[in-house]
């Protein structure tokens, strides 16, 4: 008979048979593991480089995008650098600065300082180089501002002033930006360093501050050649590296990752020991593998009871590694039920992310820790400072809020009173950020009640309505403008009918005459309607009205291109058609030879005087009228009222009449002396 035995010695007979082959071949598949894992940790190495450059020249991209944007503007088609500097500074973000410099240093405005501020010359010969190899925009190497004494990069673009002078517009950054950007992307133990064409360090991932514009290892830079690869070297501190490179196409600035060779190697001796320590160990091993085997299911029995306990706690639940089946089965039971609870949370995770409110939760009695949607945090501007994962709980945005104009603390707002239990429909705040921008939000908020009622946390929705509220602030002027308008039309309608009627000689006269006056002021609400009774164009006015009653090429206009207000409109038009109907009568339209020169101008004084010379050439002789007509009170009526002034000379050669109109009231005369202020942004 045989002699009976335990599991547990049959066991010990297996593994102890087992060990010495399993050892061999473990041996032989770590040293084959160990060489495919340095070529995997090359392979890394440069997809990490790679991702680096994306990832950074994406940033430098971006800074691109924006010079272009203010290169491209229409304040500097027009010139205008107070406008084109406004926009650069609404486009920079902390750290940028976006500076106008012609070719020879001069800095024509920067983000830096308020527009028209004096600046100090800076350095561009590089710029000039690059410019004139044909690159419409350029990445510089890093240099140190004077000023802060912090390394720098800058994006340039070469442009053409509206007096044809060249120049440029650059957006620099420090380093450490660009740093920030760098470091969240690079795992351990890899360090990744970015250098400029000179083989200056731009950023690397770890002692930024220590590396920033200083010379990299030469011996290092000498290796990287070409446009991607890897090699090994030794770094400035001594240390041997394994390291994966590409050589970006956009900014031509190096891409490396690195990693300490010690620690690719290091898995390798460190399974070697693992493998000796196993060999010796096995016999041991063999003879405690009944024990450990009973202790082993004890064990996975305790973890599937905390993977029940995670899924009721809505922690994640990990996969059981078990080789019994039936344990295998309970686990993967576990897993799916996790797996769906997964899928119902992302779905309502999906809809609070879709939806177009701001939705804040909060389970914190004083209502600082909040969750909030996609919508809540870009509504705060807290988007690009908070990437957390939905459900994560953050500090609320420090704001100052009011109701009905009156302070609001924050133990009185929907949220924190709905932790107290109440509940808010439909509340109108006004909401100043950090930033200083100003929200209007329409606000409702529900407390949440937990297992017996208990109050546990609080809901609240938000609605952005701070452009329906400008726009009811817009449509309320607007109709208080266009009651205006209609008004002072009807006043001009009656009052040209009055006098027309006084002095016609008949009522067919007084019908053409009320008819031509009145076809020049609707020409003149066409012009203004297009603009939408914001402002018209003098040399259209002057054209609208002239067309009606003469061929373009009896009159001559010239002048700069001047908007008017709608007042002023109505007021040139008016007098344009009176002086034409005059010289179709009287003056240099009378014959076919007299032709008519329109010129125009603008003071260089702060009311920004605007001057009109009407001259008759050509026509018959003109002597000066015995007798104040119409047309002549209507002519220094209609500038009077706009506060200008008309001139008429009668002189033999042809009749000459100057109108005078302020471009500018007194208040915008005043403003427009005063320096520039940088916005507060709203």
């Amino acid at each position: 008979m045989f002699k009976r035995r335990s599991a547990r010695t049959y066991l010990m007979g297996l593994i102890a048979a087992a060990v010495v082959p399993v050892w061999l071949f473990a041996a032989y598949v770590l040293v084959s593991f160990a060489t495919a894992q340095q070529e995997a940790y090359r392979d890394r190495a440069v997809e990490l480089a790679r991702q680096a450059a994306v990832a950074v020249d994406g940033q430098l991209r971006d800074m691109r995008m924006r010079i272009d944007a203010v290169a491209k503007s229409p304040a500097f088609d027009q010139g205008n650098l107070t406008a084109m500097h406004a926009e650069a500074h609404h486009l920079v973000v902390h750290g940028e600065t976006i500076q106008l410099i012609d070719l020879a240093g001069r800095q024509l405005f920067s983000t830096d300082a308020a527009y028209g501020q004096p600046l100090p010359p800076v350095s561009v010969p590089d710029w000039n180089e690059g410019f004139d190899a044909g690159e419409g925009a350029l990445v510089s190497n890093v240099y140190v501002d004077p000023a802060s004494e912090e390394p720098r990069v800058a994006v340039a673009e070469q442009l053409t002033l509206r007096d044809g002078s060249p120049a440029m517009i650059a957006i620099s950054v420090p380093t450490a930006v660009l740093h920030t950007s760098l470091a969240s992307l690079v795992p351990q133990p890899w360090v990744v360093g970015v250098g400029d064409r000179d083989g200056v360090y731009v950023t690397r991932s770890e002692l930024h501050e220590e590396v920033s514009g200083k010379p990299g290892v030469s011996t290092y830079l000498g290796q990287a050649t070409g446009s991607s690869g890897s090699f090994t070297a030794n770094n400035q501190f001594g240390e041997t590296l394994l390291a994966g490179y590409v050589r970006s196409d956009f900014s031509g600035w190096l891409y490396a990752a690195n990693v300490r060779l010690a620690l690719v190697a290091a898995p390798l001796w460190r399974s070697l020991y693992i493998l000796l320590a196993i060999g010796a160990l096995a016999l041991a091993i063999s003879v405690l593998l009944a024990y450990a085997l009973a202790k082993r299911l004890t064990g996975e029995t305790a973890r599937l009871a905390r993977q029940a306990l995670a899924l009721g706690n809505g922690e994640p639940v990990e996969p059981l590694a078990t080789r019994l089946r039936e344990f295998e089965l309970i686990s993967d039971a576990l897993v799916d039920a996790d797996r769906m609870i997964g899928e119902r949370t992302s779905e309502l995770q999906a809809v609070l992310e879709t939806v177009p409110v701001a939705v804040w939760f909060t389970y914190d009695p004083s209502g600082k820790q909040v969750i909030r949607n996609r919508f809540a945090a870009d509504l705060m501007d807290v988007s690009g400072d908070h990437q957390h994962p939905f459900g994560a709980p953050d500090t609320v945005t420090d704001t100052v809020a009011f109701k009905d104009g009156e302070l609001v603390s924050r133990e009185d707002r929907p949220l924190t009173k709905a932790m107290r239990g109440e509940v808010t429909d439909h509340e109108e705040y006004m909401y100043r950020l950090p930033t200083g921008r100003e929200l209007i939000l329409s606000m409702s908020a529900r407390p949440i009640y937990g297992d017996g009622g208990k109050l546990v946390g609080a809901v609240q929705i938000s609605l952005d309505i701070t452009e329906r509220k400008r726009a009811e602030r817009q449509r309320k002027l607007l109709t208080k403008e266009l009651d205006h308008r209609v008004k002072n039309n009807l006043a001009i309608v009656q009052a040209l009918v009055q006098q027309t009627l006084r002095n016609a000689t008949d009522l067919d006269e007084a019908r053409k005459v009320v008819l031509d006056r009145l076809s020049a002021l609707a020409k003149a609400h066409d012009l203004l309607a297009r603009n939408a009774w914001l402002e018209g164009d003098l040399g259209a006015t002057i054209a609208a009205a002239v067309q009606l009653q003469t061929a373009d090429h009896r009159v001559a206009l010239d002048g700069p291109d001047v908007k008017l207000r709608p007042g002023q409109v109505m007021a040139i038009s008016l007098a344009m058609h009176e002086l034409t109907t005059n010289a179709i009568k009287y003056g240099a339209l009378a014959n076919d030879q007299g032709r008519i020169e329109v010129s125009w101008q603008v003071t260089a004084d702060p009311s920004g005087e605007l001057v009109l010379h009407w001259k008759e050439i050509g026509g018959p002789p003109v002597k000066t009228p015995s007798r104040r007509g119409f047309g002549s009170r209507l002519l220094e009526q209609m500038t009077a009222s706009e506060g200008g002034s008309a001139e008429r000379h009668f002189r033999a050669s042809g009749m000459v009449c100057t109108l005078r109109l302020p471009l500018r009231d007194r208040d915008e005369a005043e403003q427009t002396t005063r320096e520039p202020q940088p916005s507060s942004g709203i």
